[in-house]
């Protein structure tokens, strides 16, 4: 047997191969950007068609976020700055805290008032962020931020705020993270309309409505252990309805996905 020419004809056969399955690899390829190129209209056409719109300078280039995972702080009354209180701690981590003397708020209850009290009377105040205020109740609510985004619906990570009708605040419980670390690798982040597009796929955008901002925060993703929680980065879509009220709705900004939150009075330590 001619060794020299098998060989030659096995090089030529693998060459030939090669180039066939390379071929079949860019005609895949190609397949793939054209239906991409072409769902997108898809989507668009049909977002359009059922009266659904959304902010025009949306970013479509991302910086890579990670996961960051905190600690629930064990709260005590060394944690309160305020003197003439009357303090609690609820299941080692729930600051339950009644001024004797109330304090003002300030000339009116909004954002800048609250926040501003928050900062100048609540341990680590200037970490959180108003998040609403129940005007009925005379309450508002605050999330903790982590690395500068409002960490989104968790328990151990807020201060409820309450005042009487004069404008003072009579007390508020706390909860908060620490120890803050970031995941040593990053991520790469959905955009802010493929983040829409998770939610009209869902068929949770209804017709006739507006998206009018689409936010970057977090949100606890899973627990580490008794005391440490991981948090996810995540998409926050608010959305004009067309009775003219709000809507939050918010997605997974890595794996997609719509989260659902649990309604207050089922959450737990989050």
């Amino acid at each position: 047997m001619d060794w020299s020419r098998t060989k030659s004809i096995f090089i030529i056969v693998f060459s030939i191969l090669n180039i066939f399955l390379y071929s079949l690899y860019l005609e895949r390829y190609t397949e793939a950007e054209n239906f991409s190129i072409l769902a997108e209209p898809a989507v668009d056409e049909r977002l359009e068609g059922d009266n659904i719109t959304y902010p025009a300078d949306l970013p479509s280039e991302l910086e890579d976020e990670p996961y960051i995972s905190g600690t629930r702080k064990m709260l005590t009354t060394e944690d309160v700055p305020v003197e003439d209180t009357r303090v609690a701690v609820e299941d080692k981590y729930l600051l339950n805290v009644a001024f004797n003397e109330p304090i003002r708020l300030g000339d009116e209850t909004n954002k800048e008032s609250l926040e501003a009290f928050l900062a100048s009377n609540i341990h680590e105040g200037d970490e959180y962020v108003l998040w609403d205020i129940v005007e009925e109740e005379n309450k508002a609510i605050f999330f903790q931020e982590i690395n500068d985004k409002t960490l989104y619906h968790s328990d151990s990570g807020r201060v409820t705020l309450l005042w009487n009708d004069e404008g003072e605040a009579v007390r508020y419980e706390q909860t908060l993270f620490t120890d803050l670390v970031e995941n040593a690798q990053s991520k790469d982040l959905i955009s802010p309309k493929r983040a829409i597009e998770t939610l009209y796929s869902k068929r949770v955008l209804q017709q006739n409505s507006k998206v009018t901002s689409v936010n970057l925060g977090y949100s606890v993703y899973v627990a580490v252990s008794d005391d440490t929680r991981m948090f996810l980065p995540t998409w926050r879509i608010i959305v004009e309805l067309e009775d003219g009220s709000t809507a939050d709705y918010f997605v997974n900004a890595i794996k997609d996905g719509v989260i659902e939150f649990k309604k207050p009075e089922e959450e737990g330590s989050e």
